[in-house]
């Protein structure tokens, strides 16, 4: 579904990401782990030409991402940021709604896809769909942004640091609910974030960057009994501390 090979970007003369290739197979769940600044955001952003790389190749389901207009491109792949990205002015119905009334999508068959998605993630219709963002708790505005995310049912899903920005309590209970949605159990998914646990709790594999390369990928079991070397086998143990926090 996802190829990515040789993938290098340069920032002026810092490489964030240094010769990346992975392949993500349809329906599985890849997890980029690592410390800040690793680079697996900017890895995450080059599959949908947020950022562009330096060099390299991605193909997604057989197709050039260099070859395709970024606009086409995003519309058929669901991308969930830490800070949910919701349009303010926008209600929670519109902001679930953008993707598909750009697709041209009956508006019979939008609202009854907003009113599906609200429910699958314990919200209701009748209660938030005319609300605005800053009406709703966190918890709830992450919901909203998985909810817009799916709103196309698209094949493929990024997500970066998606419940970063949770107290605990919530993180828990949405990654919980994340986990056993049926929408997601049928994506193909690319998630970054730092937490081991939730890496482990979600991943079906994992790719764990240090200084913009992969230094192990493998299955979560994988890691942990046969870890690559002494950074991946403290930072699984939950070790391993970055230089400036010596």
């Amino acid at each position: 579904m996802i190829n990515a090979s040789h993938l290098i970007k340069k920032f002026g003369n810092t490489i964030a990401v240094q010769d990346v290739s992975f392949h993500v197979a349809e329906g599985e769940n890849l997890v980029l782990l690592g410390t800040s600044g690793c680079g697996k955001t900017t890895t995450l952003r080059m599959i949908n030409r947020l950022t562009e790389p330096t060099s390299g190749k991605i193909m997604v389901n057989g197709a050039d991402v260099e070859t395709m207009q970024p606009e086409t491109l995003r519309r058929g792949i669901g991308y969930v940021m830490q800070q949910n990205g919701l349009f303010p002015h926008y209600t929670v119905e519109e902001n679930i709604a953008i993707v598909p009334s750009l697709l041209k999508w009956d508006k019979e068959k939008i609202k009854e896809r907003v009113k599906s998605l609200l429910a699958k993630l314990n919200l209701s219709y009748v209660e938030h769909a005319h609300m605005f963002p800053h009406e709703l708790s966190g918890g709830q505005q992450q919901r909203v942004g998985l909810a817009r995310a799916l709103a196309a049912d698209p094949p493929v899903l990024l997500m970066d640091e998606p419940f970063g920005a949770l107290d605990p309590i919530n993180r828990q209970k949405i990654r919980k609910d994340f986990s056993e949605l049926d929408e997601f159990k049928r994506k193909t998914i690319v998630m970054v974030t730092h937490d081991i646990q939730e890496a482990f709790e979600l991943a079906d594999r994992i790719c764990l960057m240090d200084k913009g390369k992969i230094v192990q990928l493998g299955t979560p079991r994988e890691l942990r009994d046969n870890p690559a070397n002494e950074f991946v086998s403290a930072f699984v143990k939950g070790q391993y501390l970055q230089p400036d926090l010596k």
